[in-house]
Order: structure tokens, then C-alpha cells, then sequence
């Protein structure tokens, strides 16, 4: 370890151990025959006399454990500068303090807000204050009598830009897909611009942020306000139709700086993308069956910007003719306009095509239902007129009108009863 000269050094041993242990100290500048019976090890105001090697042992009747630290004790500092470091805004106040530990002549140097040598006058702390910082690259600097010793503040100026805004090189405008455009963020008047990081961003339809790149220019030594100018390139697809571009300047001066980090955003830029048309009919493009005498309807639909217009190559068609319109509507159709049935989406950028197979079947259900009636009322006529035939046949007595009328024999007469002749005499 290390430690200041003047400063106290405290080690403090302690080991694990049944029975519980006594502790040693040898020290650097003791006789290495000599141990000091104690866990912890305080020195105060130390000297470079007291650097090296600081042994401790932890002992009890079972044995002993030991650790060694080593201590390097460096000089003093003659002048301390608190706080070390100041990021200021331009215009702002700014103060620090400048000490020794032992009363000296001192002073700050500096563009602004410099103090004069203690003349005759011993101080431990002497102050540096500005109310309105405007010199961009000051550097105080506290110093003692003689030059014997100096110490610089650190101080970083910055200032928030002016504007920040997003533009792109328009050709060809409006965006093309598969095209590359030079996105261009121009962040103006801004300091230092070696802790500027920028970062392009595009946001898609539904409000989703995405980070398309972060830059940072390696500046440091440029103090003064500059403007910076930041370029992306950027090949838009069709899904970056509606979408928006931006450019986030984030000023990024460390712990010391304003927390968070300030943060500048550019405009949205919409962009507009065009791009060829892609046909989209549901279920795609398929073959399907119709039966005669339906009606048929095909949809063709597409995406694409601009806005696609509609053809369809039919089959019974000549070749050479196309129907302009997006939908296909054929009633009572008729096996003849079975084929294919071709959709063309057009704009200027392209074309889309769509090919169904059409085919137009006979539905023979109701024929062989009509055939099936017929043949059942074929069926049902005969077993009428069988049945009738039968039964006036079997179930029906044959009669002739003399036989209705009482008979008359010699001697005798006939009397019917119950259909059978009985004579009486």
C-alpha cells in the first residue's frame, strides 16, 4: 500500500483460531528481534523512515499464521488544488481552493480571476473565484513563493449547441428501396466537441426506437465552440415506409459534469419510401375448383407505393387484351372459363404477377337425383298398376244380370240365399 508522508497508518490483524490467538508485530523499523504484542499497528505522521515491511503473527499453541503488508510512504504534496477538476458552464461562476499544510507564501495565475502572491503573508488556503467564466481555454494555476511548487486546476468550458438537425442528400427523392442516402446531422456551435457523442436513431410506425449508429470526433484539444457535422449511410426497405429519422447529440463531461449527461435531439425527418408492388391475395397464388354454374370472384391485392394498379389476363381472353381492374367476377360460370386467370400489380417501379388456376367441374348430384326421382316413379307406376290388376283378379266375384233374377223349375221353386240355389218343394 501506499500512504502520504504526514499522514497516520493503521493495520489492524486478526485471525481465526481455538484456542484464540495472540497477534505480533514486526516492524520495518524495529530490531528484527523485537516483536510489539498487539493486534493493531498505529503510527502517526508518518516518514519515508517508516516504509517497508509490516509482519504480522497470529500465534496459540497449535501453531501460528502469518501476513505481510507492504507500506511505501511517498512525499507531500506541497499544494493541494480542491476541487481538482471544475466543468463549467460559458458565462458561469467558478471557485476553488488552493492549501498547503504548512503556512506559505501562494497565488493563482490565471486569465481570470488571478490573486496575487501573499506578499509577507503566510496562508494554509487561498481561494480562486470567477463570477462569469468566459475564456475558453483558462488554465489557474496555484504556485508558491519562489516557484518551488505549482499546481494547475483542470478546467473544462462547455456550452450546449445552438440547433441540431437531420437532412439527407434528396436523390432520388422521394426514397427508393434498395437505394443509399447520406444521412447528415449537423450539431452547430457547440463546446468542447471532443466529448460530443452523436447518435442516429429511427423510429418505425409504431412509435419502436432503433439505434442505427453512435459517433464521437476525437477533438480533445479543441476547446472553442465549433460546429460538428456527423454523416450515416442509410438503404431504407419497404418497411421504413412511414417511418422517421433522427440525430441525438448527448454532451458526455464525466462525473464532474451535469448528470444526466445534457441531451439534444434534432427534427423527425419522415421519410416516404416507394418501392415495386408485392401481390398479397389470400390464400396466394393457388389452383382451385368451381362447380358450373356458380360464381366465381378473385381479388387481386398488393402492397406498394405508389399505389398499384390492376390487370387480368383471362383465360378465354385474347392474349393481348387485359381487363383493368383489381377484381374478377364471372356468374353462371361455365366450363369454357376454366384456365388461368393471371394478375398483374403495376407502378413505376415494377410489376407484381398472380396466377390462379381455375377449374369448372360438373356437379352431377342433381342429375343423378333427377335420374334417381325418375326411376323411383317409373317404379311406383308399375307396382300400382300390378297390384290393381291382381286384386281385381283374385278379390272380385264375376256376375251376369239373369243370374241376379229368382229362378223358376217345374215344380219347384228356386230361392237364392247366400249365393247358392236351394229348392223348395
Amino acid at each position: 500500500m501506499t500512504i502520504t508522508e504526514g499522514n497516520t497508518l493503521s493495520l489492524n490483524c486478526s485471525a481465526n483460531g481455538n484456542p484464540a490467538p495472540s497477534y505480533n508485530w514486526l516492524l520495518p523499523q524495529a530490531d528484527p528481534n523485537t516483536m510489539e504484542e498487539r493486534s493493531v499497528v498505529t503510527i502517526t505522521n508518518m516518514a519515508k523512515s517508516h516504509s517497508g515491511e509490516y509482519t504480522c503473527i497470529a500465534i496459540n499453541p497449535l501453531g501460528n499464521s502469518t501476513c505481510t503488508v507492504n507500506v511505501e510512504v511517498t512525499d507531500a504534496e506541497c499544494l493541494v488544488v480542491s476541487p481538482a477538476r471544475l466543468v463549467v458552464k460559458h458565462g458561469d461562476p467558478a471557485s476553488s481552493n488552493c492549501s498547503s499544510d504548512t503556512p506559505v507564501e501562494m497565488g493563482w495565475e490565471s486569465t481570470q480571476g488571478g490573486v496575487g502572491l501573499t506578499d509577507n503573508k503566510e496562508v494554509k488556503i487561498l481561494n480562486w473565484r470567477v463570477d462569469s467564466l468566459t475564456d475558453w481555454k483558462i488554465k489557474p494555476s496555484c504556485f508558491t513563493d519562489g516557484g518551488q511548487c505549482e499546481k494547475q486546476l483542470d478546467i473544462t468550458v462547455y456550452k450546449l449547441p445552438d440547433s441540431v438537425s437531420i437532412s439527407y442528400r434528396k436523390y432520388p427523392d422521394p426514397m427508393v428501396e434498395g437505394h443509399q442516402y447520406l444521412l447528415q446531422c449537423l450539431v452547430q456551435n457547440i463546446a468542447p466537441i471532443g466529448r460530443l457523442r452523436v447518435t442516429f436513431y429511427k423510429v418505425n410506425t409504431t412509435g419502436e426506437q432503433t439505434e442505427l449508429d453512435t459517433q464521437q470526433k476525437a477533438k480533445d484539444n479543441i476547446k472553442t465552440p465549433e460546429n460538428g457535422t456527423y454523416t450515416l449511410h442509410f438503404t431504407p426497405g419497404r418497411d421504413d415506409d412511414g417511418a422517421q429519422l433522427l440525430c441525438s447529440a448527448m454532451l458526455d463531461l464525466g462525473p464532474e459534469g451535469p448528470q444526466p449527461p445534457p441531451v439534444m435531439d434534432s427534427n423527425r425527418l419522415n421519410i416516404n419510401v416507394h418501392y415495386k408492388p408485392q401481390i398479397t391475395m389470400s390464400p396466394g397464388c393457388f389452383s382451385m375448383s368451381i362447380t358450373e354454374g356458380d360464381t366465381l370472384s378473385l381479388n387481386c391485392s398488393a402492397n406498394g407505393n405508389p399505389a398499384p394498379s390492376y390487370n387480368w389476363l383471362l383465360p378465354q381472353a385474347d392474349p393481348n387484351t387485359m381487363e383493368e381492374r383489381s377484381v374478377v367476377t364471372i356468374t353462371n360460370i361455365a366450363k369454357s372459363h376454366s384456365g388461368d386467370y393471371t394478375c398483374f400489380a403495376i407502378n413505376p417501379l415494377g410489376n407484381s404477377t398472380c396466377t390462379v388456376n381455375v377449374e369448372v367441374t360438373v356437379d352431377y348430384l342433381p342429375i343423378i337425383a333427377g335420374l334417381a326421382a325418375a326411376v323411383v316413379a317409373i317404379l311406383l307406376v308399375v307396382s300400382c298398376f300390378t297390384y290393381s290388376s291382381y286384386y281385381k283378379h283374385r278379390r272380385m266375384s264375376h256376375y251376369q244380370l239373369k243370374d241376379m233374377l229368382p229362378r223358376q223349375h217345374k215344380n219347384k221353386h228356386v230361392v237364392q240365399h247366400n249365393g247358392m240355389d236351394q229348392s223348395v218343394m
